[in-house]
């Protein structure tokens, strides 16, 4: 099991005058465009806002927002509540800013479009001191709107390829890996995989993880039938009977998530398949109901509650001292849980 690490991604932190070299101006010129005074022309403002971005400065101030009185609430950020491991990171993420005297208010959006910005940028520049994301897209542009616009963000759980913003994930491409050793040495060559949104790290990651290694073992990756979709039960379900209408001779499936998972249990059932004696089945997350005796599902386990509390940690030290370091990346260690629903691949 990997430690867990964090990464950063510069030497020393970047100052004003770095800023200033970058963008081939004064540091004085720097200062007051980066402060937006409006003496200096819009053009020069947004080479300054770009090679501070370039050179990993954190900026106080961005543009022309003010940094408003603290109101000690923070926002965050989910997709939707269809995901079951959710509603546990928000509980472990309220537990951890109440003790520091923060309290959070849950938005619900996917945050894909920058007009999801747009409408919530009364609350967001006016209200919340920081944000906590856990529904970022890969082609998502409003994380990087945000950064532009120097406001306090972590996330968590996902990533996305733009640079400079504090992250809190697991290595999923690891993990994914451990999920397709687990099934390999048990003999199940015949592996199918359902996952989620294609848009996502996690799913990108897990996917690449699990594919890379199969064929590094001797199952071509054209061998390993992949259906994508969204983290939700009723997407599992469905998936999962599609794959097996497909592929009739699949002994085991990679689970995006546990909640797809449920998906892929409930199906195997309407298909009279048995679990695991004909079919096993191993995801990610382990939500508490994956331990149940009714479930007993085979998974990856995420530490949710550390990762709720570094990225409160993190998220707290930007907003208590917005300091001009660069950004960094935790990442947690994964452990394999193994329960029920995954056992010896059955005879061909």
């Amino acid at each position: 099991m990997p430690s867990a690490h964090r990464k950063k991604t510069g030497a020393r932190a970047a100052t004003l005058g770095d800023v200033a070299i970058a963008a081939g101006v004064s540091a004085s010129t720097a200062s007051r465009a980066l402060s937006g005074n409006t003496a200096i022309s819009l053009e020069t403002r947004e080479a300054v806002e770009a090679a501070a971005r370039q050179v990993g400065y954190r900026l106080r101030i961005q543009g022309a927002r003010a940094r408003k009185s603290a109101t000690k609430i923070v926002g965050v950020v989910v997709g939707g509540l269809d995901n079951w491991f959710m509603p546990t990171l928000l509980e472990h993420l309220h537990n951890a800013f109440r003790e520091s005297g923060y309290h959070i208010t849950l938005i619900i959006d996917s945050m894909s479009e920058s007009s999801s910005l747009q409408t919530l940028r009364p609350l967001i520049d006016g209200f919340l001191d920081g944000l906590i994301f856990a529904t970022a897209n890969l082609d998502s542009p409003v994380v990087a709107e945000i950064k532009k616009r120097g406001i306090p963000l972590v996330l968590v759980v996902r990533s996305v390829d733009e640079s400079g913003v504090d992250t809190v994930v697991v290595d999923n491409k690891h993990a994914a890996v451990e999920a397709a050793r687990h099934l390999y040495e048990l003999g199940h060559r015949d592996i199918g995989m359902v996952m989620g949104p294609r848009n996502t790290s996690t799913t990108r990651d897990r996917s690449a993880g699990a594919l890379a290694w199969l064929e590094e073992n001797g199952i071509p990756r054209s061998d390993v039938p992949i259906i994508f979709g969204d983290y939700t039960t009723e997407s599992g379900y469905s998936n999962t009977l599609s794959l097996l209408s497909q592929s009739k001779r699949l002994t085991a499936i990679i689970a995006g998530n546990d909640t797809i998972a449920l998906g892929v249990l409930s199906a195997a059932k309407r298909s009279g398949i048995a679990v695991p004696e004909r079919l096993s089945v191993i995801s990610f997350d382990d939500i508490p109901l994956a331990g149940s005796p009714l479930v007993s599902l085979t998974t990856i386990r995420q530490p949710v509650a550390v990762m709720a509390r570094t990225a409160a940690r993190r998220l707290l030290e930007l907003i208590r001292d917005r300091n001009f370091t660069p950004a960094s990346m935790d990442v947690l260690p994964i452990q394999l849980i193994q329960r029920g629903t995954t056992g010896k691949a059955p005879l061909r």
